[in-house]
Parts: C-alpha cells; sequence; structure tokens
C-alpha cells in the first residue's frame, strides 16, 4: 500500500524578486511532492515583480496558487515585525479556506531559497515519522555549495515546515525573530524541532539580509534572555570566534535596550522559555 500523498500548503514573501521568481517557480514545479496551496505575500515591490505576478494564473505542481497584495508605510526591507506580519498574513489567508483542516503540513518557503527535487518529500516523511517532531527543515547553501554559516541544529525560517497540529497548537505571534520565537511557542507545547541535514535548499541570498549585531542586542532583550546569557554569548564571541566587535556590539545592543527601557515581547510564556534558556539548554528539556 503507497502511502498518501500529504497536503503541504506554503507562504512566501515576496518583495522585490523579479529575477528570482521564475527559478523559484520552477524548483516547486519540479518537487516529487505536489504542493496542495501557494500563497505568494507580495509588498511594496517596484521592479515590476507584482504585475509579472498578476500574469500568473496557475502553476505546475501547484493545485491551488493565489497572491495577496499588501502596503506598508515603512517601504524598507525588514527581518522583524514586518516581515513575521507578512507571514501572518499568508497564514490567515489558509486559516479561512475550505481545504484548511485538509492540510497536513504549512511552511515558508522565501522567495529566493530553491528546494531540491526531493526536499518535500524528505521532510514530510521524516516529520511523518517523528510523532513528537513538530517543526523541521533542511539546510541552506549557497550556489557554490558552501553551507550556510548560521548553527546547522537552528529549524530555518526560510524553508521550515510545520506539522498543522503543531502550528494549530503553538500558534504564530508578530515578534522580532518571530522564526526563534515561534521555535519557543512549539517547545512549550511539547513539541521538538530539529532539522533534516540531508535535506537542502539553495539561496542566492545567503548572509545578504542579516541584522547587525546591535539588533540582535536588543533582540535577545526583547525575546526575554538574561543579562548573564548576553554577556556569556558576549565573550564566547570575542574569545572563541574572534570577532570581538560582533560580541562588543551584541552586548551594547542589550544595554542599550535595557536603558532605554524597550519593548519586550507580550507573550509571558515566551519571556520565560528564554529567560531559563541557558538551563533549559544545559538540562536538555527542550
Amino acid at each position: 500500500m503507497t502511502n498518501p500523498i500529504p497536503n503541504i500548503a506554503l507562504v512566501t514573501p515576496l518583495k522585490d524578486e523579479f529575477n528570482n521568481i521564475d527559478k523559484f517557480l520552477d524548483s516547486l514545479a519540479s518537487q516529487s511532492t505536489p504542493i496542495k496551496c501557494l500563497v505568494i505575500v507580495e509588498n511594496d515591490s517596484t521592479d515590476g515583480s507584482k504585475e509579472y505576478l498578476d500574469k500568473i494564473s496557475s502553476i505546475k505542481n501547484v493545485s491551488q496558487f493565489k497572491v495577496i497584495n499588501i502596503n506598508f508605510e515603512d517601504k524598507t526591507y525588514r527581518v522583524g515585525k514586518k516581515y513575521a506580519t507578512i507571514i501572518d498574513t499568508g497564514f490567515q489567508y489558509l486559516k479561512k479556506q475550505d481545504f484548511y483542516n485538509s492540510l497536513d503540513y504549512i511552511g515558508i518557503l522565501d522567495c529566493d531559497v530553491f528546494p531540491e527535487k526531493e526536499y518535500y518529500y524528505k521532510i514530510t516523511n521524516f516529520l511523518k515519522s517523528n510523532p513528537k517532531i513538530g517543526i523541521s527543515s533542511g539546510l541552506t547553501y549557497t550556489e557554490e555549495g558552501q553551507l550556510h554559516i548560521a548553527d546547522p541544529n537552528f529549524v530555518r525560517g526560510n524553508s521550515r515546515l510545520w506539522k498543522k497540529d503543531c502550528l494549530d497548537q503553538a500558534g504564530y505571534i508578530i515578534a522580532y525573530t518571530a522564526d526563534t520565537v515561534s521555535i519557543a511557542l512549539a517547545h512549550l507545547k511539547g513539541w521538538k524541532t530539529v532539522t533534516l541535514k540531508s535535506a537542502r535548499v539553495v539561496s542566492r541570498e545567503v548572509n545578504v539580509r542579516i541584522a547587525n549585531s546591535r539588533n540582535k542586542g536588543y533582540h535577545a532583550y526583547y525575546r526575554g534572555h538574561t543579562l548573564f546569557y548576553v554577556f556569556l554569548k558576549s565573550m564566547y564571541l570575542v574569545m572563541f570566534k574572534s570577532r570581538a566587535k560582533m560580541g562588543y556590539e551584541f552586548f551594547v545592543g542589550y544595554l542599550n535596550a535595557i536603558i532605554n527601557q524597550k519593548p519586550r515581547v507580550e507573550n509571558q510564556e515566551v519571556r520565560k522559555y528564554f529567560r531559563y534558556y541557558l538551563f533549559n539548554k544545559l538540562t536538555n528539556r527542550y
């Protein structure tokens, strides 16, 4: 008896990706596992992306295709709440569709990310074989075949897949570093998050759109990390990674957030999760 084809829905944020659209859609058309629904959330493109998408009515290997156009007062690229708002727009659209309850998996796939042919076959089988894992992704490589410098054990936001049950239970909140926060939400509901290192995607934009270290210091404060944790991480960057400026800027960004009493994530469970982040890591709680 053959395994049933999983129902997968993907949300794709898109801004000024005219040169990537065809390659992106081709990567989906070539997937060995078909896609139930693709929702592209286009925002404020000025390079012809919006007009190009208007001409596309269907995509090979994708059963249902939807483009949502939204606009922001801030037209610049942002990796924080703006990005999370775009993703949430796609999720909210999916929840209103008649087929939503038939979905098995819901994911994010950035338009500058191109999954290998077997990507969704590998990820869905991995998730199905591991009932406790709620979110997974493969690893991101450059076009030259080099692995992205990010932690290979961190489930990537640009190509991740949730079990629908996990996303329904844990939710998705609009927040800075929403990728990291959504992992915390899943852990708090008892789900594990694990990368599948045999699955891979290629991205042209690897390391281009990365928040600076001072912003990362604020983001650590925003999530609820302690001063002690941030100090240790700063020292690690300075002493073991030989990145003195990065460590300094990270620490200063955190201190500035304390002094200026900047906003923190409102979800108290999430803040508690990150307050005890180091202890939980050391005890393998999550």
